[in-house]
């Protein structure tokens, strides 16, 4: 036990400057797409969707896992309407993820097949179209996801771990 205590702050340090460091990278990077004018183009404006959905997975996660290091293990636990947002917002991070690199990869295979109608095709309205679907898609996946797994009757109401997702959710029924 005294061993956990010893290892408790340095680990709480370490987590909370990785945070801060992943917060500080992915905020300048869309401001920097943002400010520079020559990286003002369709590529670019969906690779913001990254920095912006890493932003708001990490939000998420990390604070809670940070807290979870300073409580002491008897009093770790996380109560099922904080397990249910909290997978949301997991499956949520990780689709969108997915998505927008699909939208992505579309982006890129219109540049090199069809370079001469690239521009008519990947106009600012398309990008935003498609940043919608990619957001939309996740949200309506996981949406589904969980709708399906909440019905489910449960048992308890608390959850002994600091991280929660659809297994987790499943193991309450």
């Amino acid at each position: 036990m005294v061993e956990l205590v010893a290892n408790m702050y340095p680990t709480f340090i370490f987590l909370l400057l990785v945070y801060l460091f992943i917060m500080f990278v992915n905020v300048g990077m869309v401001v920097l797409v943002c400010i520079e004018r020559t990286l003002h183009q369709p590529l670019y404006f969906l690779f913001c969707n990254l920095p912006i959905n890493d932003i708001l997975g990490n939000s998420i996660m990390v604070p809670r896992l940070l807290t979870y290091i300073l409580v002491p293990p008897s009093e770790r636990f996380i109560s099922y309407y904080e397990c249910v947002i909290q997978a949301f917002t997991t499956h949520m991070f990780g689709t969108t993820s997915h998505t927008v690199l699909v939208i992505m990869a579309f982006d890129r295979y219109l540049a090199i097949c069809v370079p001469l109608r690239y521009a008519t095709i990947m106009t600012n309205r398309m990008v935003i179209n498609l940043t919608a679907a990619a957001w939309g898609t996740a949200f309506v996946l996981v949406s589904v996801l969980l709708g399906l797994t909440i019905r489910l009757n449960r048992c308890r109401d608390v959850i002994a771990h600091y991280y929660c997702d659809n297994a987790s959710i499943f193991k309450l029924s």
